[in-house]
């Protein structure tokens, strides 16, 4: 997944009774266990060859990339929301079934009124990709996830931002004609600065879908102007 290094892999597959939380609802226990046919955890980023991070918004010492095979892709969002929100660490979600395969990632912080409880920012699946097919698509996601591609590896909370930023751009490309040039540059270098470059690409995408929705002239227009004066900032902020 991803080429990441081998020393890093595990390849550890994971009894199912033990992967279904006991305080689930009954409903979700046998929905789970009707869906999921196996899972392995593919590979742990562990130590300090990537630094930890460890403060009052992050208790980051792992990231976590995990491998579920499905009866049916259908049930990839639901399994996602569940998961992530159970697993307190950073991790990486590749599901699949005999068709097709897609992945889950979630930014996650400490709960600041109980930091035993993690908080998801941000989370995201990419699309279906058909299995055992060439697929441009996934070719070129999985091109710009490539471990040796990853620019940011100052600690694991910034390496795990530039696979979930860029993962969102990719699946939003079509939003912002210069994509590109951000998922080649160098300002993934600059942890701050792709955080807040972020930003403004997803309020651009959000823009957009509102756009989309609008029924008035009026709507119309100042979304408009709007989509124009977010492009001027990412375009700005690129230079």
């Amino acid at each position: 997944m991803f080429n990441i290094p081998e020393h890093y892999k595990t390849n550890v597959k994971l009894a199912l009774k033990d992967f279904i939380p006991k305080d689930l609802k009954p409903d979700d226990k046998k929905r789970i266990k009707d869906t999921v046919k196996e899972v392995r955890l593919m590979y742990q980023i562990t130590g300090e060859e990537i630094p930890s991070v460890i403060n009052n918004e992050y208790r980051c010492e792992v990231i976590q990339f995990y491998d579920m095979e499905l009866q049916s892709i259908k049930a990839a969002s639901y399994l996602a929301s569940v998961y992530q929100n159970l697993i307190k660490p950073l991790c990486i979600f590749h599901m699949y079934d005999s068709q097709y395969e897609l992945y889950s990632f979630a930014v996650k912080r400490l709960n600041q009124t109980d930091d035993n409880q993690i908080v998801i920012e941000d989370s995201i699946l990419t699309e279906n990709y058909p299995v055992g097919l060439l697929d441009d698509g996934r070719n070129r996601l999985l091109e710009y996830l490539d471990y040796m591609q990853i620019k940011n590896k100052t600690n694991k909370i910034n390496l795990y931002k530039e696979w979930y930023y860029r993962t969102y751009m990719i699946m939003n490309e079509s939003a912002y004609s210069n994509t590109e040039r951000i998922l080649d540059g160098n300002g993934w270098y600059d942890s701050e600065h792709m955080e807040l470059l972020y930003t403004y690409y997803k309020k651009l995408v959000d823009t957009r879908g509102m756009l989309k929705k609008a029924i008035t002239g009026t709507e119309k227009m100042n979304l408009n102007k709007e989509i124009k004066k977010v492009i001027q900032n990412i375009d700005t902020y690129m230079m």
